[in-house]
Parts: structure tokens; C-alpha cells; sequence
């Protein structure tokens, strides 16, 4: 597989251009930094693209963004995940919609929620206009969009997708207990009016080439969140000392832990490459979208949290920029739909061979 994926002089520079393009940017609001990235024509489909023209070269731009900025990666994501929407299922064209070039969050998923039939969003039409009411779950980096892509279920079971602007969405902070620790948890809850003008699409089939899409990109930041993650634990490892005056990074047990984060990153960018490729010709994978989300997103939150364990040989602080990166891993862990629930999808397409 290593072979059949090693990248070509396109792909090369295409991953050098966008290491380049997101380095470069000086600001570090990531809203700001992803809107210089757009109108680089970054989180654009392949077509539309001036720096790629295909998903693999898509997927390896993903990777370098999410290197230095994983936010940054994920508003992309949402933005290219948009364009595949409204060019699958929408009644109008993409620029109609991001003429502004405003950023958009989408918001399909719910607390419990297995497949986007079983949504509660509830939407109603009556004299020309849509009466939506519902809660959607929603992560820090969609909180900074300035529209929402709304998923919601219209009286006859069909799925109907809004754009509605941030000003109308309530966000409800959720707070709990877990350990004697107070977390806060965001809900979008919608509740509006909308005319027709609002209503871009409908969802007509299951789903799959759209969520084939997003599990890859999901999949390409997480490469570069691991990738980043044992950047850094390499460099630790070389710089901190035992109490023998040697380097951690001589330890065998040290060895062993960066040897296999090294070599579980490359069976995950190895598998998001052969999904993003198979997308490429024309034969969209669920299967193999799901597993390298599975996969990639797994080695990121385990390289993170390793990655915290040996900092800690330096004086670890909880409030170092490096939490947010922890972060990011284990929400893509979630995002797309949860691991666990994932785990059991790939069973199901084992047993039908598809």
C-alpha cells in the first residue's frame, strides 16, 4: 500500500505549498486564518481549487494545515464538506450560498444521534416559510462561523438543509460535574422562522459519498495532529535527561513508544490516501473512509496524550497551547460519528463485503 500511495511530484508540492500558505499567515485567530486560507481557494472542492485538483491532493494539504493549526483544518474541512453538499443535493450553486466568502459551520449532529434519519430538528413549512425547532451539538471552532448549515426533518421524513446566519442560533452552555470538575458543553439551539430562500436542498439517498468525504478529511487532520504530536515527543525526547545524564530517547521503552506511534501514523495516512485516491476514481469507499477515521483519529488522541506524558519531563502546564491540540485529537474521535459507534459500522460492511 506504502508503495501504491507514495506520492507524486503533484502531491509533493501541493503538500509544500500548503505547509507554506498556513505557515506564513501571521494572525492567530484561526477565523481570520481561515478565511487568508479561502481566499487562497483552501476548503474549496478539487474543481474549484487553484492549489489542488483532486481529493488526494485535498487530503495532503488537510494534513499539512492541521500540522500547525488543527482549528484552522477543521473550519476547512466544514467549508469543502459544504460545497459537496449544495453540489450533490442543493437547489442552487455554492457561490449563491459563500458569495461572501463567509465562513459556515455545519450543524447535523445531535446528542444520541446514529444516522441523519433519526433527527429531531424539526422543520415546517406553512405560507411560503419554514418554522425550524431544534438543538444541534456544536465544537469550539464551529462557534466562530458567521452562517450555519442546518440539518432538519420535514414532516415527511425528508431531510432539508437551511443556511441560517450565527445571530439567529442560541447557544446553550451546558455545565457538569465530572470528577469534581466543571465542564461546559455547547448546544446550537435553533429556533426561527426562515423563508424559502433559506431552504438550499434536500437530502434524497443515504448519505454515503458525502460522509465517504468527510470521514477522510476527519481522517487527514488527525494524520497531521499525530504527525505534529511525535514531532514533538521526539524532540523531547532527545532534549530531557535521566538521572544518568542521558537523553529519554536512548531508553528502549521510550524507543518502543515512538516506534510504534511512528509506525501506527503511517498505516493511518497510508489508509486515508487509499480512501482519498479511491474517491479520486470513482469508487467512494464508506468502508475505507470509516476506517481511516477510525484509525488516524485513535493515533491522534493516543500521540497527544503521549506526547503529555513526556512533556512532563519539562514541567508540563496545563495551559500551554499543546491542551488545545489534545483537544482537537479527541474531538475528531467524536466528530463524523463517535469511534465506538463507527467500530460497529465496519463490522456491518465486513459481513456484506462492500
Amino acid at each position: 500500500m506504502a508503495g501504491q500511495f507514495e506520492l507524486g511530484s503533484k502531491h509533493i508540492e501541493c503538500m509544500k505549498l500548503a505547509n507554506q500558505n498556513i505557515s506564513e499567515i501571521q494572525d492567530t485567530h484561526t477565523k481570520e486564518i481561515a478565511k487568508k486560507m479561502l481566499a487562497k481557494t483552501y476548503g474549496f472542492l478539487p474543481s474549484e481549487s487553484q492549489v489542488y485538483d483532486d481529493y488526494l491532493g485535498l487530503s495532503v494539504a488537510m494534513e499539512e494545515i492541521a500540522k500547525v493549526s488543527p482549528g484552522v483544518a477543521s473550519v476547512l474541512a466544514d467549508q469543502v464538506l459544504l460545497r459537496e453538499i449544495i453540489k450533490v443535493y442543493g437547489n442552487n450553486n455554492a457561490n449563491a450560498v459563500l458569495s461572501s466568502k463567509e465562513t459556515i459551520g455545519i450543524l447535523c449532529c445531535e446528542s444520541g444521534l446514529a444516522s441523519i434519519s433519526n433527527i429531531s430538528t424539526k422543520a415546517v413549512r406553512n405560507n411560503g416559510q419554514w418554522t425550524i425547532k431544534g438543538s444541534k451539538q456544536i465544537n469550539n471552532e464551529q462557534l466562530l462561523s458567521e452562517n450555519y448549515l442546518i440539518f432538519a426533518q420535514d414532516e415527511e421524513g425528508l431531510i432539508r438543509l437551511f443556511v441560517i446566519p450565527e445571530d439567529q442560533i442560541n447557544i446553550d452552555i451546558i455545565n457538569k460535574n465530572i470528577a469534581s470538575t466543571k465542564i461546559s458543553l455547547s448546544n446550537a439551539v435553533i429556533d426561527v422562522v426562515v423563508n424559502d430562500n433559506a431552504h438550499i436542498g434536500v437530502i434524497n439517498d443515504e448519505f454515503e459519498y458525502v460522509q465517504t468525504v468527510a470521514r477522510t478529511l476527519i481522517a487527514a487532520t488527525s494524520v497531521g495532529i499525530a504527525h505534529s504530536s511525535l514531532i514533538t515527543s521526539i524532540g523531547v525526547a532527545k532534549e530531557v535527561r535521566n538521572d544518568d545524564g542521558q537523553a529519554i530517547s536512548s531508553s528502549q521503552n521510550m524507543q518502543f513508544t515512538l516506534a510504534d506511534m511512528f509506525a501506527e501514523i503511517e498505516a493511518s495516512r497510508m489508509l486515508t490516501y487509499f480512501s482519498a485516491n479511491s474517491i479520486d476514481e470513482n469508487k467512494a469507499s464508506i468502508k475505507l473512509a470509516t476506517m481511516a477515521k477510525v484509525k488516524a483519529s485513535d493515533i491522534a488522541a493516543k500521540s497527544s496524550v503521549d506526547v503529555l506524558h513526556i512533556l512532563g519531563n519539562i514541567g508540563y502546564l496545563s495551559n500551554t497551547d499543546f491542551a488545545n491540540v489534545v483537544l482537537r485529537a479527541v474531538d475528531n474521535q467524536v466528530k463524523g460519528g463517535t469511534n465506538r459507534t463507527q467500530m460497529s459500522k465496519i463490522y456491518q460492511y465486513m459481513l456484506a463485503k462492500k
